[in-house]
């Protein structure tokens, strides 16, 4: 079970960090019930693991992948747990960013001092680098900022925030993370083949929602559920895939997460080098949607298996019809104002489903939120608007296709497993994504999806 409950959490001893307040989030990934009885360890004992591979973007252009987790060992207070709630990583590459990348950095909208959401910042070669975590020193702009740490799973901006003084004005509770949502993919987006003119079509935010993920049990999507952070989505998936990075064949990578505590700061570093021969993966197509035949808001997505791919993710969008100022019956919506129909979220609903060969993948019927239907119909839309004619729901839908396990050492299959397995013979973590594809209704033809859809508008600042 994945702790989501946004709370302070101080501990003593070697543990201990002088920043005052270290705030738990969404993939700090503290599993309850998990090794409470044991004793807190010391940090330098936690486990890093990093491992890189190539990343085939929609078919046009390879970037770089990184795959990591940072945990407490086995005998901590809770192990398989993210190793500390603020940290500062470094990432170093065996060859120079390319020249030119970081023309277009800007600071994110959550945290003025990172770059990650635009491009490498300015003086960046071979690394990427973080800001400083302690107060009054320098606000220079870096890759990760002061809001990305290495957590449970992956690099995320869940570090807490106030404290230092780089994020924007208003985000000063200390204790809470600076965000609640992961990194959208890719990161670095304006070197992705597919951007233009600040729009990259095939951007998502890699929320992994119902069947494949959970809630302590939760079987339904968390959106609008009052038990965890406004804004959750999912769980995080923990991909972190940067474009315009080419991978280097037989290049060494290194990740280094720095630990700022009352004795000193504490540094772990791992290592991850490419094999001499690099593998990409075939390009992945986004598979088509069928609803089902009863039209009660589940039904099949045709799935292709992309060439050297393992395992799959069909990740699912609904942002809710099409018609304007009308509410889904399970409550996602485009950000037209609703909020007094059906359960009032107004926000998009995440779901995912893990496939391991090609076929067709289901969705069952009622995994809304509260257990209203997936995706609902026009119908049912048309009913949940009292009788007001309104379409079906608009799903945008990509396939994610991997040669190694990234399923088994998310959350929450790996609690208590202070190392699970993320790397596949060989030692390279690969990675495929498809382009977007966005339908209304059950199948293609149905209706036009609106322009203005979040995941086919322009890149995003990682909050949905």
């Amino acid at each position: 079970m994945q702790n989501n409950n946004i709370k302070t959490i101080l501990t003593s001893g070697a543990l201990a960090f002088a920043l005052a307040g270290c705030g738990a989030s969404p993939n700090a990934a503290l599993p309850s019930g998990s090794g409470a009885g044991g004793a807190v360890a010391n940090v330098s004992a936690n486990v890093l693991q990093f491992v890189a591979g190539t990343a085939n973007l929609y078919g046009l252009g390879t970037g770089l992948n990184v795959v990591t987790t940072y945990r407490q060992p086995a005998g901590a207070t809770l192990p398989g747990g993210s190793g500390t709630l603020v940290n500062s990583p470094t990432l170093s590459l065996p060859a120079a960013i390319p020249g030119g990348l970081s023309a277009g950095a800007a600071g994110a909208g959550y945290d003025a001092s990172s770059s990650i959401l635009t491009a490498p910042a300015p003086g960046e070669t071979t690394k990427m680098t973080s800001t400083s975590q302690v107060p009054g020193t320098s606000c220079a702009l870096t890759t990760f900022g002061q809001s990305g740490g290495v957590f449970g799973l992956g690099i995320e901006p869940f570090n807490a925030g106030a404290q230092a003084d780089c994020t924007p004005v208003g985000i000063t509770n200390t204790g809470q993370p600076i965000q609640v949502a992961p990194y959208p993919v890719p990161l670095y987006d304006t070197a992705s083949p597919s951007f233009a003119g600040g729009a990259d079509p095939n951007l998502f935010v890699p929320w992994g929602g119902p069947p494949a993920f959970s809630f302590a049990g939760l079987t339904t999507s968390p959106v609008g559920n009052g038990n965890y952070p406004a804004g959750t989505a999912g769980l995080s998936e923990g991909i972190d895939v940067f474009a315009g990075i080419a991978p280097v064949a037989g290049g060494t990578y290194s990740l280094s997460v720095s630990v700022p505590a009352n004795t000193g700061t504490t540094t772990q570093s791992a290592s991850s080098t490419l094999p001499a021969a690099l593998t990409v993966l075939g390009a992945a197509v986004s598979p088509v949607y069928t609803s089902d035949a009863a039209g009660d808001g589940g039904g099949t997505f045709a799935v292709a298996m992309p060439a050297g791919a393992t395992e799959a993710y069909v990740q699912i969008t609904d942002y809710g019809p099409t018609t304007a100022k009308a509410a889904s019956c399970n409550g996602s919506g485009t950000g037209n104002t609703i909020k007094t129909v059906g359960n009032g979220i107004g926000s998009a609903v995440y779901y995912t489903i893990v496939v391991t060969a090609g076929g067709a993948a289901t969705l069952p019927a009622a995994l809304g939120p509260g257990g209203t239907p997936s995706l609902c119909t026009a119908a049912q839309n048309t009913a949940a608007n009292g009788g007001t004619a309104t379409g079906a729901d608009q799903v945008v839908i990509q396939l994610i296709g991997l040669d190694y396990d990234l399923y088994h050492a998310s959350y929450p299959l790996s609690n208590g497993n202070p190392a699970p397995a993320i790397s596949r013979p060989g030692g390279a973590d690969d990675i495929t994504i498809s382009p977007a594809t966005c339908q209304v209704g059950g199948l293609l033809g149905a209706g036009s999806c609106t322009a203005t859809l979040p995941e086919l508008r322009a890149r995003g600042t990682g909050r949905t």
